[in-house]
């Protein structure tokens, strides 16, 4: 399912870079990095999913333009979602993250793009997760999720911040797996 932003942000500043080489030396990034958002947008160009690149890092340009600023798993997930990513569907991956979730304070305040490649790859998997599993495809959730991250209070979630801090648990992970296995399967 696509959802829609609704926002509206000026461009932002774009650096392109031919290789990830010339994007890693530019940059205090992993070697896993092929495009990241600081206030512009850096992307390699050269790569078959750089469209893919440019919308989710466009997101993050856009939910920052508005004061949405965190927490990180909630922006990380979200630009992955409006990006249409599905790479972190892969079923290890997402027993790996059942199996042992990151630490919440880390999923809260973490600048991915600056763990080491491994912890990043999960960190990602562990945040498309969390935002699958609470909007569930429905878009009035993802606003509301947006909406919370620009108020900085789960008040904004209404009726959803107790379905949001049961997320936040780390023992309701098997069911979240469980329905990102099962119902998401045809986005894969």
């Amino acid at each position: 399912m696509f959802y829609q932003l609704e926002l509206k942000a000026e461009r932002p500043d774009v650096f392109a870079y031919l290789d990830t080489d010339l994007l890693t030396a530019a940059a205090c990034t992993n070697r896993g990095v092929v495009a990241f958002y600081d206030g512009a947008l850096h992307v390699v160009t050269t790569r078959a999913d750089t469209r893919t690149s440019v919308v989710h890092e466009y997101t993050h340009h856009v939910l920052m333009s508005h004061g949405m600023l965190g927490p990180a798993w909630a922006q990380e997930g979200i630009a992955m979602v409006i990006a249409q990513e599905a790479w972190w569907l892969a079923p290890a991956r997402l027993e790996q993250v059942r199996d042992a979730p990151l630490p919440l304070q880390l999923m809260e305040q973490a600048v991915p793009y600056t763990l080491r490649t491994d912890d990043a790859l999960m960190f990602y998997v562990q945040a498309a997760s969390m935002v699958r599993c609470f909007v569930r495809g429905d878009g009035a959730r993802m606003r509301r999720l947006m909406d919370a991250m620009g108020t900085g209070e789960e008040a904004a979630l209404g009726g959803s911040s107790d379905e949001l801090a049961q997320l936040l648990e780390p023992s309701t992970w098997k069911s979240c797996i469980d329905y990102l296995t099962q119902d998401m399967a045809p986005l894969r």
